[in-house]
């Protein structure tokens, strides 16, 4: 409070004295009234009411999706590629972040009554999930230009080896290890109805909370978006100098329509949340921006979380030997014990038809 000042003008206006003494406290604690009076965005009706239903279908349809590319993988395709292992792993990784979408329809519902341990366990395996498929994106990329772009030249084979191998379960254990934070810092206390599974510093934590967050906001846009991202456009650009001289457009087409999608999904949610995390740094620290960043959070987050499901679509839709292997694979399983096996020269056109199109993706 500013005590003389608060005395010099009851003495300047006696008659409207009480008038000017609210003045005076309005002038004072307007902005801190203001910032403490903020209407917070509900996401409750949206959370409530569309999530579940929106969750629940997605995890249908990626779960029956991302299932069948594993089939036509390991069964029709056998592995040959080494972009037939980077898919597999995608499909892996989508399936590890479908799990946790069932959870995530409860958890739209006010509090949490799973426990500690499995907040702790969905929280980590939704991070496991998303790093992975960040990082096998990048592995996507990365060897799509080596095979293709340095093929040119070196007539490098796109053979699954060993070193294939080893890169995805090098890539499983730094999504583990970048997950290691969701796994740690998650507490769900249940004293009332009210509470969630969120982030909770540990005690055993030297930094206060806000770094924490500010930590974990830092690892989801350098790891998550901004490196795989750069790593990403580099490997297009020379990909697509490569498309528009030699036209081979079935070998590219594919990971290049993998790859944007997913930064399309998953760079709307990242730079929100960076923006709220920060806001006070971007003088987004107002009533209203704080307002329209929480919902934007929810609405891009949704968003980014159906893209568990776009893969075997796009897959089926731009290579037509997954149309081929799904066909078959459903025709099969439509067959009746007194339906003939295939024949020799059946048998033959298959395998002609696998080589043939095992390239194009």
């Amino acid at each position: 409070k500013k005590t003389p000042h608060f005395f010099t003008g009851q003495l300047k206006m006696d008659n409207n004295s009480s008038e000017y003494i609210y003045d005076v406290f309005i002038e004072e604690d307007f902005i801190k009234d203001e910032m403490e009076q903020c209407n917070k965005y509900d996401g409750q009706v949206l959370a409530t009411q569309f999530m579940p239903r929106l969750y629940l279908l997605v995890f249908i349809l990626g779960l029956v999706g991302n299932t069948l590319i594993l089939v036509i993988l390991i069964k029709y395709k056998r592995l040959k590629l080494t972009v037939h292992l980077c898919l597999l792993n995608l499909a892996i990784s989508n399936l590890f972040f479908l799990l946790t979408l069932g959870f995530g329809a409860l958890t739209s519902r006010p509090g949490w009554a799973l426990g500690y341990a499995m907040c702790q366990l969905i929280s980590g395996i939704y991070s496991v999930g998303l790093f992975s498929q960040s990082f096998f994106i990048m592995f996507l990329a990365v060897q799509k230009y080596l095979t293709v772009v340095h093929r040119l030249t070196f007539h490098l084979k796109p053979k699954a080896g060993h070193w294939g191998i080893i890169t995805s379960a090098l890539i499983w254990g730094l999504a583990t290890l970048a997950s290691l934070p969701d796994f740690l810092l998650r507490q769900s206390p249940l004293k009332d109805e009210s509470d969630t599974c969120r982030f909770s510093k540990p005690h055993y934590a030297l930094s206060d909370e806000k770094s924490w967050m500010h930590f974990l906001t830092l690892r989801m846009s350098i790891l998550g978006l901004l490196f795989p991202l750069l790593v990403a456009i580099f490997c297009s650009v020379g990909l697509i100098k490569v498309l528009c001289r030699h036209r081979i457009e079935q070998k590219v087409t594919l990971t290049l329509t993998i790859v944007m999608v997913f930064f399309l999904f998953w760079t709307p949610y990242n730079l929100v949340l960076f923006l709220s995390t920060f806001s006070k740094y971007f003088s987004l620290s107002d009533c209203e921006s704080s307002y329209q960043l929480d919902r934007a959070i929810q609405v891009t987050k949704i968003i980014a979380d159906t893209h568990c499901c776009v893969n075997p679509v796009i897959c089926v839709s731009l290579d037509e030997s997954f149309r081929k292997y799904l066909c078959r694979l459903f025709i099969r399983s439509n067959n009746t014990p007194g339906h003939p096996p295939e024949g020799p020269e059946q048998a033959h056109s298959t395998s002609r038809e696998q080589l043939e199109h095992t390239s194009t993706c």
